[in-house]
């Protein structure tokens, strides 16, 4: 019986293969080792005028197959990629970020650096990464710097300099989100949907215009200590599908509200403090503070699951 050359061969390939892609090797390192070894294997059989078996020849070509997938781009190992901005750099004061994850978890929250003006963070824990698959592309309008970042694979981390207006718009397929902005009085608008994935935000805004959180497959949490809204009837809506729901929030006075919840199989529960309380059943609550009608600032709040439970708890800033 021969030895079995090239099985060898393809099996140091794929060795090989996993090392490079594990260690980050350069395509073109990569492509001269598929270079390189293939022909020393060729020429090595050549001169033994061994002649290789199907099964040999298939481990072989697996192995070639796996080497050539590395130097294209693909990884299996931890990686992480920064993007950041200083404010020399970034002369504005109102930033809109739009994130998109397809497969990764969202994290957003601001950092006391002071030059820093914002850093966007890919990291990737393992599985299979290819190139092209995250993004950062920015425009400006209307004195707005937009920053739109994209993940396939990643999980990503933003974070942002204490100071600016913001807005938040941020999706995911599957992953959860999570925003810590207790103190940051300049959040405008925050809108948060994972289809599977919890949703969780710590806000504090005194000029919100808009705070929607979403979530199918997933719980939704809401802590605020304080609320001010910047016009009337500014919508703050937590809508889940099949997790629950909790929301604390204060609000700043003398903002009217008009607050619902409601859910069609799990339960409600409620600590609202300074409200009139029209509604209050076990799948449904309505409860109002103040003349919405003719209040120059005011809140629609809205808390509901079809299938979970919702807790509110709900009051004003003492003062």
């Amino acid at each position: 019986m021969s030895f079995p050359y090239l099985r060898v061969a393809g099996g140091a390939l794929l060795v090989v293969a996993g090392l490079a892609a594990y260690s980050g090797l350069s395509v073109g390192a990569s492509g001269a080792l598929i270079l390189v070894f293939g022909g020393a294997v060729v020429l090595m059989l050549a001169l033994l005028g061994h002649r290789p078996r199907a099964w040999d020849a298939a481990v072989f070509i697996v192995g070639l197959l796996a080497l050539s997938a590395v130097s294209t781009g693909y990884s299996f190992g931890p990686r992480s990629v920064t993007y950041s901005a200083t404010r020399t750099q970034l002369r504005y004061n109102t930033l809109s970020f739009t994130v998109v994850s397809s497969t990764g978890s969202v994290s957003l929250g601001f950092t006391n650096r002071p030059n820093l003006a914002y850093q966007v963070n890919f990291s990737t824990a393992g599985g299979i990464e290819t190139p092209g698959v995250n993004t950062v592309t920015n425009s400006t309008a209307g004195g707005v710097f937009n920053l739109k970042v994209s993940s396939t694979w990643s999980s990503v981390s933003v974070l942002v300099g204490r100071g600016f207006s913001l807005d938040f718009n941020v999706t995911t397929g599957t992953g959860s989100i999570d925003l810590e902005a207790p103190g940051a009085e300049a959040i405008r608008s925050v809108s948060l949907y994972s289809s599977i994935g919890s949703v969780n935000a710590v806000v504090d805004s005194s000029a919100l215009t808009a705070l929607i959180l979403r979530a199918d497959f997933g719980s939704i949490n809401l802590v605020s200590h304080h609320l001010g809204a910047a016009g009337a009837r500014v919508p703050v809506t937590l809508s889940g599908t099949t997790g629950s729901v909790h929301m604390s929030v204060e609000l700043a006075r003398p903002d009217a509200v008009s607050l619902t919840a409601s859910t069609a199989i799990g339960s409600i529960s409620q600590s609202l403090s300074g409200f009139n309380i029209s509604q209050n059943t076990r799948t449904d609550l309505a409860a109002t503070a103040g003349d919405l009608a003719s209040a120059e600032n005011s809140f629609v709040v809205t808390a509901s699951s079809s299938l979970g439970s919702v807790d509110v708890t709900a009051g004003f800033v003492p003062g």
